[in-house]
């Protein structure tokens, strides 16, 4: 009776977070709608490891952590915390992804504005001399 009990509790032990396996990174450039008539194009790095991640905002030089929250079919739903460059991103809001082939279908909501992506992996690496007048980072794509 023993085993029975414990392979009873066994799948009520799991949480959600452990359940979750995304891993990799995926870049490309996002646009926010929101709040009201704002609109802006800017890059972005998203770095899932399982149950956590970051997110970083290169053009514009904020970004920060990601945890876990839930699932809704196939995608995963996490809480984004901006742990540096705070005057420049909002904070607190949820980060949906879902996987498309080699891509990740990226969307954030909160604080009344909306951003969507289609990141891409593998990420570019960066070039030394990066960046121009439009604001778009410039990148190079040979190996390491």
């Amino acid at each position: 009776m023993r085993c029975l009990r414990l392979a009873l509790l066994w799948p009520l032990a799991a949480s959600p977070a452990e359940a979750q396996t995304l891993s990799g990174q995926w870049c490309g450039w996002g646009v926010q709608t929101g709040p009201g008539d704002y609109r802006s194009e800017w890059s972005a790095n998203l770095s899932l490891d399982g149950a956590t991640g970051h997110m970083e905002y290169p053009s514009l030089q904020c970004g920060g952590t990601l945890t876990f929250e839930r699932r809704e079919g196939n995608v995963h739903v996490y809480r984004e915390r901006i742990t540096y460059g705070r005057d420049g991103c909002l904070d607190n809001g949820l980060v949906g992804v879902e996987p498309v082939g080699a891509s990740m279908r990226w969307q954030w909501t909160g604080s009344g504005a909306r951003a969507t992506a289609l990141l891409h992996a593998p990420c570019p690496r960066q070039s030394p001399n990066a960046g121009n007048a439009s604001g778009r980072t410039t990148v190079a794509t040979g190996a390491d």
